[in-house]
């Protein structure tokens, strides 16, 4: 009885350690932005932008690209994209386009790709992000190619089927009308990415190295491309600056406000580290984390504001509680099962012993990529749930060419979602979707791990 108390006891233990360890200012600086952004899309963006586009008569040039586009920018779950899936194909998505959303939505929402981010590593989350898009167009255009005739005479009794060619009345939404596709804008908005991706990949052990190789002769001239914290405020400052100035020069108040939340969330998740030793302010000794991430706070802060300027400026009350209550939605319906998420996480490191992971998937082999793909099939977890999972596995020994395996199959082959697509796929399409999905998410792990220098092998 008393052993019995203590496993309880420890289990708990793991439990709210690994719950305050996520509740964190470092994942919150991250994952809140998220929440927001996710709101704005779709408050912002109309569904029949994306579901106009990927007819089974539009040009494949278009259809696929807007389907993958439109995974991204809906924002939806793993759950949330199956009615969405049956609504397009409904509607008369062609077979190839429609297989693309269903497999990329879940994948690279801009939840999914900042909580992996956050919490597994940026060389995760930018593979997941990467090959879900590249899987998503080649499994799409094989089951078009293999089926999609078949597909599309069972489905000729549909009237009108949606297409960019016949349908020129349907007016195009704000933040496409207004926007100014102009030279100059484009290149400001490609230096702000720049930035953005450099405030959220360059840590002060990346630059230091790039400092004393890459710029070794114009460190002379440079200093500061040897001093991390200098060029992380300079490139963070530049991004603002350029940020400020996409602000005046587009008409679309709505692609604006993306570019703001964006570079809020690329703030929250950058590495910029001010200071490696204990801080001690009027007598109180702060470790450098907490110092660090009160310096986050004070730049994140500071984007924030120029976002509450501008929103207050440029909208009117009604799309602000319409943005927020999306948001809302998001957040009540996600948030709660991200939480259950981590508690499981932390039961799930207390009794499952580390050996037992490292004998199954400890090693990048095919064996073992394959047992992270169907871990991901049987053991579903809700939206973003499967992310803390991950974490856990990776600190029990599990390697990341199997995580990655895991993480991309997760959202895209759990058993509701077979059971769907099953029903308007039928069994033999069905079977050969879910074949090629764990084909591709085994390789996918197997090369990644090959690329990280975790050698390769057959069990």
């Amino acid at each position: 009885m008393v052993e019995f108390v203590r496993m309880i006891q420890g289990a708990l233990e793991s439990a709210i350690g690994t719950l305050l360890d996520y509740l964190s200012l470092h994942v919150l600086l991250c994952l809140v932005p998220a929440f927001f952004i996710a709101g704005a899309m779709a408050y912002f963006i109309p569904k029949d932008l994306i579901t106009r586009y990927i007819g089974k008569d539009a040009d494949p040039k278009i259809a696929y690209p807007m389907a993958m586009a439109g995974g991204f920018l809906l924002a939806v779950c793993s759950c949330t994209v199956l009615p969405l899936f049956v609504s397009i194909w409904k509607r008369g998505a062609g077979l190839g386009p429609a297989i693309t959303f269903l497999f990329v939505a879940p994948a690279i929402n801009i939840l999914a790709l900042t909580y992996t981010g956050t919490l597994v590593g940026m060389d995760i989350a930018i593979a997941r992000g990467i090959l879900a898009i590249f899987f998503s167009i080649l499994i799409g255009l094989i089951m078009a190619n293999v089926f999609g005739k078949e597909i599309d005479q069972n489905k000729s009794h549909i009237n009108n089927p949606v297409s960019i060619t016949t349908d020129p009345t349907i007016q195009e939404p704000n933040i496409i009308n207004k926007m100014e596709v102009s030279k100059s804008n484009i290149l400001l908005i490609i230096g702000l990415g720049i930035a953005s991706i450099s405030l959220a990949t360059l840590d002060s052990n990346t630059i230091s190295t790039m400092g004393n190789t890459l710029f070794s002769g114009l460190t002379i001239i440079l200093p500061f491309l040897q001093t991390p914290p200098l060029l992380q405020t300079i490139i963070f400052l530049l991004g603002l600056l350029i940020l400020i100035i996409l602000t005046f020069k587009i008409p679309s108040k709505e692609l604006v406000l993306f570019l703001w939340l964006v570079y809020i969330l690329m703030t929250g998740t950058s590495q910029i580290t001010y200071f490696s030793e204990d801080l001690n302010l009027l007598g109180v000794v702060i470790s450098p984390v907490i110092s660090n991430m009160m310096i986050k706070l004070l730049l994140t802060g500071l984007v924030v504001l120029g976002l509450l300027l501008f929103v207050w400026n440029k909208f009117d009350k009604d799309d602000i509680n319409a943005w927020l209550f999306e948001t809302w939605i998001f957040i009540k319906s996600i948030f709660p099962l991200i939480i259950v998420g981590v508690v499981i996480a932390g039961f799930v490191k207390f009794f499952i012993p580390p050996e037992l992971v490292v004998t199954l998937v400890g090693r990048n082999s095919l064996l073992a990529n394959l047992i992270g793909v169907l871990f991901g099939v049987f053991m579903y977890f809700p939206t973003l749930m499967e992310v803390p999972i991950a974490r856990i596995f990776l600190d029990l020994g599990m390697t990341r060419g199997p995580l990655l395996a895991y993480l991309l199959a997760d959202p895209e082959l759990s058993l509701q979602s077979i059971l769907v697509t099953r029903k308007y796929l039928g069994d033999k399409r069905n079977t050969f979707y879910i074949i090629l999905v764990t084909i591709f998410t085994t390789l996918a792990g197997l090369i990644f791990g090959l690329v990280l220098g975790q050698g390769i092998s057959l069990w």
